[in-house]
């Protein structure tokens, strides 16, 4: 167990923390891709007051988008590489980065209002530590807002195996976890949160869920 946390943190630390941007500023694909993201996220977060942390906001591209977008007043993200915590102080001025690990998150009980975890629980060894750890750090009705592939997708599937083989390869094997919206909704409910709003989009590659964290 603890040699597979040590080598997803390897492949984790082998993204550039300037990937998103750099990305997204050379590659057609990639522009779209990460644009359509941005856009749905933005409208599911939009709305939400107060403060929200990201889990695994990289080098902060997609948080500082998506805060601005949906016009968030606080928002806090936490990486486990120090390089790109680093980078996201340097280049993404809105939100605050924390260089910290996703199942011992450094907040006491009820910090947050919302919380957000972007295609990052399918990369962790333990993602019930992770969502546990998230639900303790939310107020009670605290929003919890997960994006990940859709395995069911035939097409992601595809597209996942042929970008890990090119320019995609520093993610080759670095999804140890396969969700579909009946496990990620039993991951919700097992975990203490009511999933209240589903979204498929990228032509059902991607879903996303909007939960409630219930009362103990």
């Amino acid at each position: 167990m603890e040699d597979r946390r040590k080598r997803l943190k390897e492949i984790h630390d082998e993204v550039p923390p300037d990937y998103y941007d750099r990305s997204m500023a050379t590659n057609p694909f990639q522009w779209f891709w990460h644009t359509r993201r941005i856009s749905v996220l933005s409208n599911l977060v939009q709305g939400q007051d107060g403060r929200m942390l990201d889990i695994g906001a990289g080098g902060g591209t997609l948080l500082d988008r998506i805060s601005r977008k949906a016009g968030l007043s606080f928002s806090a993200g936490v990486d486990s590489s120090y390089e790109a915590v680093r980078y996201g102080h340097a280049f993404h001025k809105g939100p605050r980065f924390i260089c910290a690990d996703f199942h011992e998150l450094p907040f006491a009980d009820s910090s947050f209002d919302c919380a957000t975890a972007i295609e990052v629980l399918e990369h962790l060894d333990n993602p019930e530590r992770a969502m546990n750890e998230l639900r303790r750090c939310l107020k009670d009705n605290g929003k919890v807002l997960i994006l990940v592939p859709n395995e069911k997708s035939i097409l992601f599937r595809i597209i996942w195996y042929f970008w890990t083989k090119g320019k995609g390869r520093v993610w080759k094997d670095a999804h140890v976890q396969q969700f579909t919206r009946e496990s990620l909704g039993a991951l919700l409910r097992s975990t203490g949160f009511e999933p209240v709003q589903w979204k498929m989009f990228l032509l059902g590659m991607l879903m996303s869920v909007k939960g409630v964290k219930r009362r103990a």
